[in-house]
């Protein structure tokens, strides 16, 4: 349709409704993705190692050594079964390692002891307090701890404790070796019938008496 000219020949203004103008807010970016997962513990290289072995030694006094895998380890730490291979060959290296850490712990405990008696009653309360935990140590081949120098080195640490106590008076290699042995045997020997119910003693006080004499005459 044609416009009609004013007078002039100006042309009809227009008018245009002014739309309001409507400030908008700044959107923060979405950083994420639709479902949200739980973040895993993350470890430096030297810490997960650590870990490791403090969850493997909970495992074991909890369950004993038997079935314990890798991977319940790593589900205990909060990482990938494979971020363990890192640290251990396999399961017996994992447990070799919780046996280690025992053995240096027993030790400890048993520089501390100044007679026969003393050390026996060491022994025997650490034995019965980590029932699983000795039960894994004294499964550890002795054949085949040459090729662990860690366990090897734990291990001697309370045999050196045995002879500093029981041969104080024997000179010859052998005999060291026997005397030691039978103190083990006893203590063993001893430990492994009383936790079985075996063994006729009715605590472990006298069990600690009766080992206690076994090992005197050593």
């Amino acid at each position: 349709m044609a416009k009609t000219a004013l007078p002039g020949g100006r042309r009809p203004e227009t008018k245009t409704s002014a739309r309001p103008v409507v400030a908008l807010r700044p959107v923060p970016l979405y950083e994420g993705s639709m479902t949200v997962k739980p973040r895993r513990a993350t470890y430096r290289h030297g810490n997960l190692k650590s870990a490791a072995l403090k969850a493997a030694t909970r495992l074991v006094a909890k369950a004993g050594h038997e079935q314990l895998s890798l991977r319940e380890v790593a589900e205990a730490v909060g990482v990938a079964h494979r971020s363990l291979y890192n640290h251990f060959a396999d399961r017996e290296a994992l447990l070799d390692a919780v046996a280690t850490e025992a053995y240096t712990r027993l030790a400890a405990i048993l520089v501390k002891a100044e007679t026969p008696q003393d050390y026996t009653a060491k022994y025997v309360r650490f034995a019965l307090a980590n029932r699983a935990l000795y039960a894994l140590m004294t499964s550890r081949p002795h054949a085949t701890m040459k090729h662990n120098p860690p366990l090897q080195t734990a291990v001697h640490k309370v045999i050196t404790q045995a002879m500093r106590i029981f041969c104080q008076d024997i000179g010859s290699p052998a005999e060291r070796r026997r005397a030691v042995m039978k103190v083990y045997i006893t203590l063993y020997g001893g430990i492994s019938l009383y936790t079985a119910g075996v063994l006729d003693q009715p605590s472990e006080k006298a069990l600690i008496a009766e080992l206690s004499a076994m090992n005197a005459g050593m």
